[in-house]
């Protein structure tokens, strides 16, 4: 079997099991013409793909709501290119619970199509747009594992942006990887656990939230792990980012710091934790 057939083949497998979890045809185009040429921007997308550049922005906008492809800007330029293989199988494991064979087959393609070339790179600055794409910022952190992060959130509107469904279950998934939470409130955003109960704290948590002292306010949210540092905006601007530099994450997380030591530590009892830690599992 010639290579070209055996890509071919490969595509068209590929092409079927998109279809199979709600990805239209040219929104398929467009993801395997990035697939298989890397980092593009919209212009070179529309020129070899033959797609009209207004259309073309909405597929984008859709691929990366699901998840499938990030932007960036080089130069002032925003660009476009797939995600990484890991945070597309932890979107499809969210979508199609009832085709496990999927995740396989796409992650199998990947590895076909890409062999000999060079691995897909990830932007040091990717920037997200809409409440469907900011919800790969907490994707991003549940890639890693044993670790230890920081965040300063105003809690309020951090649920807003998420919704408490996602936010709940990227607390459940977060605690699985054993990421441990140092956060953050500030005064006015304080909630009621037994409200939210998987925003608990404790040891069956792995988390330890503080108050901040009152007049230290921001409506942003901030998360600080590994080299990175990942923003939200309020509700009402819908966006975020993710860094990574290693200098600008010791910087944010030098300022968590003073932040921290003069923060007021939230106390429950073990039983309460242990109470909340079951509710949110039920």
């Amino acid at each position: 079997m010639t290579t070209e057939k055996l890509r071919n083949i490969i595509l068209n497998m590929l092409s079927q099991k998109l279809i199979n979890i709600g990805i239209k045809e040219d929104e398929i185009k467009t993801f395997l013409f990035l697939l298989e040429n890397g980092e593009q921007t919209a212009g070179k997308i529309a020129i070899k793909t033959g797609l009209s550049r207004p259309s073309l922005y909405g597929y984008l906008k859709n691929l990366q709501e699901k998840g499938l492809v990030v932007h960036s800007q080089k130069d002032g330029v925003k660009t476009f290119l797939v995600s990484s293989a890991e945070k597309i199988n932890m979107v499809l494991d969210e979508q199609i619970k009832n085709i496990n064979d999927t995740k396989d087959v796409i992650t199998k393609a990947f590895l076909e199509i890409q062999k000999g070339l060079k691995p897909t790179s990830v932007p040091r600055f990717q920037i997200f747009e809409s409440k469907k794409e900011v919800q790969n910022i907490l994707r991003d952190i549940l890639l890693y594992r044993n670790m230890e992060a920081k965040a300063y959130i105003p809690i309020k509107l951090v649920i807003e942006v998420f919704g408490e469904e996602f936010f709940k279950q990227f607390n459940i998934e977060r605690v699985k990887r054993n990421i441990y939470m140092n956060v953050i409130w500030p005064e006015k955003h304080i909630i009621d656990m037994n409200d939210y109960p998987f925003m608990g704290t404790g040891e069956v948590f792995l988390r330890e939230i503080r108050v901040a002292p009152e007049g230290i306010d921001f409506s942003m949210g901030y998360w600080i792990y590994e080299n990175k540092v990942a923003c939200i905006s309020s509700p009402k601007d819908n966006f975020g980012f993710i860094l990574e530099s290693k200098e600008f994450a010791d910087m944010v997380a030098s300022q968590f710091k003073v932040i921290w030591e003069i923060s007021k530590k939230i106390d429950i009892t073990e039983k309460e934790s242990e109470e909340l830690f079951k509710e949110m599992n039920s």
